[in-house]
């Protein structure tokens, strides 16, 4: 990725975002923090932020809702999408205050919710549950697998090992 002074980036491996204003080469730059430093780093070691993308709103608009007469129409893609519940694991996703958490609170929100839909799904009358835990460092798709091995459900990961999936 090609950064530019004025850009907004994240650092990757600290809780840490700035601005970079220089640019030493295609790989170092300058970055100053929020708190006025400024940290010489690799350019792989940054994530730059696009505009708008840390809103709800950059995941779109239109979202499927369950009571909407428009989608009671076609009632073979309804029973076939109610075989299925999907949990999205984004932390994002469960809240809005997330940046202020530590990790240890993060991935507690995380499995706790993981741990309510799985007993909504247990309890109704899903096939399928996708649970979307993300790429990572698989510390949360750990926790997700021994909370679905307490549960002895079997499990299977998806090919790019960012969701598991689940036949009940």
């Amino acid at each position: 990725m090609e950064f530019k002074v004025g850009d907004k980036v994240l650092f990757k491996k600290e809780k840490q975002s700035g601005i970079i204003v220089k640019v030493n080469s295609l790989y170092k730059v300058v970055v100053e923090t929020l708190d006025g430093f400024e940290i010489a780093t690799s350019t792989k070691d940054l994530v730059k932020i696009e505009g708008n993308t840390d809103k709800s709103s950059a995941y779109g608009t239109h979202f499927y809702t369950k009571d909407t007469k428009e989608n009671k129409s076609d009632t073979s893609k309804q029973v076939r999408g109610q075989s299925v519940l999907k949990i999205d694991l984004h932390i994002e996703l469960l809240t809005a205050n997330f940046q202020y958490m530590d990790n240890f609170e993060i991935v507690q929100i995380q499995l706790n919710e993981c741990h309510n839909k799985i007993e909504k799904a247990l309890n109704s009358n899903y096939q399928k549950l996708v649970i979307v835990h993300g790429i990572g460092t698989g510390v949360l798709k750990a926790e997700v697998h021994k909370l679905l091995n307490n549960y002895k459900l079997r499990y299977y990961l998806s090919k790019d090992a960012g969701a598991t999936e689940v036949m009940l």
